[in-house]
């Protein structure tokens, strides 16, 4: 509420200003052109205010119809810089390539060229007038708002909430006038508010150089030099105008000031959920180890095999994901663990295009028989959303703070809904996904909702699309535990209510142990294991599988007690180089042999490495390691009374 008094104090002057030129006709006590040689230099009085100029015209008249003429100028001047500054800049950091180059030159070479000498040789070439001036001003002024819009939307189209867009499969068009556009345009409009004085400031130059505004028409700069002869002598004459320029330069300097400090958010506290036990995850917890493989029940919706993506780096080109495979199905919960840089994010968004143009994305990948690998965007944008529908790692970031969160849900309602109808499907959404009141969240901002509520938020957008795939990237890394526990419930909940399959990526095998009902472990860009989540819990084959259980604290543990941690790599860097052969794990695998090191290890059922079924094997259990690893491995662990 403070900062919106200040606002309007400092806001006063303009308004005044520009309210009394609206107003002229009917607010001036006289015409601004009436003279009357008789009352010539009068000061000020009762009958005229601010007294009368040399021709004995009523000079509060003359300022108030000034305030007319230098506002109507300034305003046309502002409209066309913005607009045509706004939409170029902001198409051409959108489009990007050779687009955004030429118009990055055009506006560096408008913005080169002297403002005020370009606008003297325009007024001089045309003539004095308003439509002249106007064109004077707005040749170059544009390029200021595009140099502004650009850097906006170059920060916006990399952003996580103009992937989440194009995640849900919204329109090009409908990105560009809904988002982008209104992105460049809010910090265009901080300097566009810090910009009306300096138009006013040239204008006023202008005629003062006898350039601008022609007499008869009152304005500023005009009449300061009518003013020159009488300084010492008739001061209503130049103080007047002087204090009109001025107060209109330092309150719209003050306005951008104050616009450009980022408003302090009100005071909100953290909505804690209600409270739930902490989950442990030991050897032996999780779910029954006889939960069907992945060779039970419907078809997969989404099929990938043979994925391969390369990306482009400073270093050269490097090999993200090395032929991966995995499929999910209806209901079902698929989890992808590894550590940062093991492939988890890019083996999901390679074939729904969602990488970086310079990545190649080879391999299969298709949903319900449509294949997404080659597939134009048009394809890819149908599957988007309404068929695969993805919720990004920091709610935060993906959501427009400039929208509301009704209006984020209601851009990806499939099919499209409008007025009252996307109102009350946004807020049966909202209500799914277990946000309370939801007729009052649905006109929140992102800023005013806790980090468990935005995760909810980006939940519910993904919903909108009706999908039958729900990807979730980390969506709980950035929360606290008992928040962590409760968006995880949602999800399974959500997968079994809708019948719908959810592929859940993330680091930590104890967040997904009480939830997925696959495991799919991924390292350095290669599939090392995957297996029901309780086989996998209890029964880890692979070594890197094993290190990131014994990595999860146990509560119980003496005190003193270190974490496990894995070696340094001798031999590979740890998913940072491409490795074109062997095991990417056997750099840093204290049990590696000589066939580690020759020749690519796919994933193979797990029952060929332990024949006599120790451990309740199946073949629904796949490990990337050799047989006689896998049974020197398994050895070793296995407790002393068993052997």
């Amino acid at each position: 509420m403070r900062g919106n008094v200040r606002l309007v104090v400092l806001a006063l002057p303009l308004v005044t200003i520009s309210l009394a030129g609206l107003l002229a006709p009917w607010v001036a006590p006289q015409s601004p052109t009436s003279t009357d040689l008789s009352a010539s230099l009068l000061p000020p009085s009762g009958g005229h205010w601010l007294g009368t100029d040399q021709l004995g015209r009523d000079q509060l008249s003359r300022i108030i119809w000034a305030a007319r003429t230098s506002m109507t100028v300034t305003a046309a001047v502002m409209v066309v810089s913005f607009v045509v500054g706004v939409t170029v800049g902001a198409l051409g950091a959108y489009l990007g390539g050779v687009v955004d180059r030429v118009v990055t030159w055009v506006v560096e070479l408008a913005l080169s060229v002297p403002s005020m000498l370009l606008a003297l040789a325009v007024l001089g070439i045309r003539g004095n007038s308003a439509p002249n001036l106007i064109l004077a001003l707005s040749v170059v002024g544009w390029a200021a708002y595009a140099r502004i819009a650009r850097g906006a939307v170059l920060g916006y189209r990399g952003s996580p909430a103009a992937d989440a867009l194009v995640g849900l499969g919204a329109h090009p068009i409908r990105i560009v006038a809904v988002h982008v556009v209104p992105t460049a345009a809010r910090p265009a409009a901080v300097f566009a508010s810090t910009d009306v004085g300096v138009v006013v400031l040239t204008v006023a130059g202008l005629s003062f150089l006898g350039l601008g505004i022609s007499p008869p028409t009152p304005e500023w700069g005009q009449m300061l030099v009518e003013s020159r002869p009488y300084l010492d002598s008739a001061w209503w004459l130049w103080l007047p105008p002087g204090l009109a320029v001025t107060a209109v330069a330092l309150s719209s300097n003050l306005i951008g000031e104050h616009l450009g400090i980022a408003p302090e958010l009100r005071r909100w506290r953290l909505r804690r959920m209600p409270d739930a036990s902490r989950r442990t995850v030991a050897r032996g917890v999780g779910r029954d180890a006889e939960q069907p493989g992945p060779s039970a029940g419907p078809e997969p919706l989404l099929r990938v095999s043979g994925l391969r993506v390369d990306l482009d780096t400073p270093a050269g080109r490097v090999t993200a994901l090395h032929g991966v495979d995995y499929a999910v199905r209806p209901g079902e919960v698929l989890a992808l663990v590894g550590e940062s840089g093991s492939g988890k994010t890019v083996s999901v968004m390679g074939p729904l295009g969602l990488l970086d143009a310079s990545a190649r994305v080879t391999g299969r990948a298709s949903y319900q028989g449509t294949e997404l690998i080659g597939a134009p965007e048009e394809t890819l944008r149908q599957v988007r959303g309404a068929g695969v529908a993805v919720v990004f790692q920091d709610p935060y970031a993906a959501l427009n703070p400039l929208r509301t969160v009704g209006s984020v849900v209601a851009e990806a309602l499939r099919p499209p809904a409008r007025g009252d109808a996307a109102r009350e499907r946004v807020k049966e959404l909202l209500e799914a996904v277990g946000l309370p009141r939801p007729d009052v969240t649905i006109d929140q901002y992102p800023h005013e909702l806790s980090g468990g509520m935005r995760q909810r938020v980006l939940i519910a957008a993904a919903l909108a699309g009706e999908p039958t795939v729900l990807i979730a990237d980390e969506p709980t890394s950035s929360l606290d535990v008992t928040v962590q526990s409760e968006i995880l419930d949602l999800l399974r909940d959500l997968g079994r209510r809708r019948d719908m399959a959810v592929v859940l990526i993330s680091h930590d095998l104890a967040v997904v142990a009480d939830v997925a009902d696959r495991v799919l472990v991924m390292y350095a860009g290669r599939a090392v294991e995957e297996a029901p989540t309780g086989a996998l819990i209890s029964s880890p084959l692979h070594p890197y599988t094993r290190a990131l259980i014994d990595a999860v604290p146990v509560v119980g543990r003496p005190t003193g007690t270190r974490f496990a941690t894995l070696p340094e790599s001798d031999h590979v860097s740890a998913g940072r180089e491409p490795v074109d052969g062997g095991c990417s794990f056997a750099g840093r695998c204290v049990l590696r042999e000589e066939t580690c090191l020759t020749g690519a290890i796919p994933l193979s059922p797990a029952a060929a490495a332990h024949p006599d079924g120790v451990g309740g094997l199946t073949g629904a259990h796949q490990v990337a390691c050799p047989p006689a690893l896998v049974r020197a491995h398994h050895r070793q662990h296995e407790p002393e009374a068993a052997r």
